[in-house]
């Protein structure tokens, strides 16, 4: 399984290309901005997107979308229906920006689903706290955490739809699976989930 990540948008947010070859099908998670960009990448590689799988709906995460649905009509997105809202537009900074429901085909996540896309299996986790409908996906020993968990950090929890004790629940949760894994998550740097047992102080004190 080959992973890329590009630093995409004006909050620096991971997007990541996953795919088992150098060229044919392909997943994107949260591909956040630059979606012309991205398409010229991947048809310059031989990629073909299977599916895009969105952590939550924040739009630092998803603004790549509809340039990749133009360019593929058809493509798939996967999110958590609690982070479908029912406007296809949210203004912010005197912006407007996309919704998850302006995607279209959308489909919803849930906890424990299993899916495979561009022949790569999936897990998923509810994990609220940064926002309602937050996941994680698990494949392999690799865990993409979204804005749940960072490098000896977590995500906000003060934004609307955020709760604290949702967020512990989730780190526990996480802290709590066995073995190792690979942690990418939405933003900074990578890190391992024995790494953030250790020296993460919210996953210390949960």
């Amino acid at each position: 399984m080959q992973i890329t990540s590009f630093v995409l948008g004006m909050y620096a947010t991971n997007c990541y290309l996953i795919s088992l070859e150098e060229s044919g099908p392909c997943v994107l998670i949260d591909p956040a901005d630059r979606g012309e960009q991205l398409a010229d990448r991947l048809e310059r590689q031989g990629l073909r997107p299977e599916g895009i799988l969105l952590t939550h709906g924040h739009y630092d995460h998803i603004l790549g979308v509809p340039a990749l649905q133009k360019r593929w009509p058809g493509l798939p997105v996967w999110c958590h229906p609690l982070d479908v809202p029912k406007q296809k537009t949210e203004q912010d900074m005197g912006q407007t920006f996309p919704t998850v429901a302006a995607f279209s085909p959308l489909y919803p996540l849930e906890d424990g689903q299993k899916l495979t896309v561009a022949g790569i299996p999936f897990e998923v986790l509810h994990t609220p706290g940064h926002t309602p409908g937050s996941v994680v996906f698990l494949t392999g020993d690799v865990m993409f955490s979204g804005d749940t968990l960072f490098c000896e950090s977590i995500g906000r929890t003060d934004f609307a739809g955020g709760d604290d004790a949702q967020m512990a629940s989730s780190l526990r949760r996480l802290a709590a699976l066995e073995g190792d894994y690979r942690v990418l998550p939405g933003h900074e740097e990578a890190t391992t989930l024995a790494h953030e047992r250790r020296f993460n102080p919210w996953l210390r004190r949960l």
